[in-house]
């Protein structure tokens, strides 16, 4: 059973499959209507999410919990924050009746810092993290959630200085961000290493290099026992041109439809 959600004008879109267990899996995204962007008090926004919803983010994973365990399925909240991702898995810290595995995929694991000024990563260190929720007697192990849940693409030969930033360049291209982890440029400044959903690896495969510049731009999935290696993290910030055109986008269509 689904909760109510507590904000009128929020619209949920729901996306079913069934992946390589035997259990079913159920993931919901909820979309609402734009408003302004809340701020911490050093002004950095929180998530991009607004001030009056970002008091529902964790009453809805506390409703994706209780879907958990009502239907035995796996729910994946957005890649978060490590300041936010915090607040969310302390909700769930001495619950018994849901389990979690916090990913932040790569191989990797949220970074002993936890602070949202982390700008660089060394290797084992993650930064932007997600809860994978499910029934305890399911028995997901972490590594199966972390494979199942985040996907590392490697992007290479691409000129940086000239193009766009990755997180404008995923936008253009009907990305949200909440489906986005860890995004890592490597010391040679040509490659990067993106932690993404992987119902929306094939999208950006196929899309993402038409909005970079670089002469034979390439983008694959990397392979389970590869490492995501460390780099300069990438902030998660649209430019405002395009941070205004998203959100109109969303108040003309009323939600926005996330496909891989």
């Amino acid at each position: 059973m689904v909760l109510p959600l507590a904000v009128a004008s929020r619209t949920c879109v729901a996306f079913q499959f069934t992946n390589k267990h035997s259990h079913h899996v159920r993931r919901t995204l909820c979309q609402s209507q734009p408003h302004p962007i809340t701020r911490r008090s050093d002004g950095r926004a929180i998530n991009n999410i607004p001030k009056h919803l970002y008091s529902t983010l964790l009453s809805d994973i506390e409703s994706q919990a209780t879907l958990a365990i009502d239907t035995w399925s796996i729910e994946a909240t957005p890649f978060l924050e490590p300041n936010d991702a915090n607040q969310v898995q302390e909700l769930f810290q001495h619950r018994g009746d849901v389990a979690f595995h916090r990913v932040v995929g790569g191989r990797r694991t949220p970074s002993q810092i936890l602070t949202d000024d982390t700008t660089s990563l060394s290797n084992g260190e993650g930064r932007r993290s997600r809860l994978i929720l499910f029934h305890p007697d399911l028995g997901l192990d972490s590594a199966s959630a972390e494979r199942d849940y985040c996907s590392v693409l490697r992007i290479q030969n691409v000129n940086l200085a000239s193009s766009n930033t990755f997180p404008n360049a995923l936008a253009s291209i009907g990305i949200p961000l909440e489906l986005v982890g860890d995004i890592i440029v490597t010391a040679s400044d040509n490659d990067a290493y993106m932690v993404v959903d992987p119902t929306i690896s094939k999208r950006i495969q196929r899309l993402l290099s038409k909005e970079l510049v670089g002469v034979g731009i390439s983008l694959e999935v990397c392979d389970d026992n590869e490492f995501m290696p460390s780099g300069i993290v990438q902030e998660m910030k649209l430019s405002k041109v395009l941070e205004r055109r998203v959100e109109r986008k969303k108040y003309e269509q009323g939600y926005v439809a996330f496909s891989g």
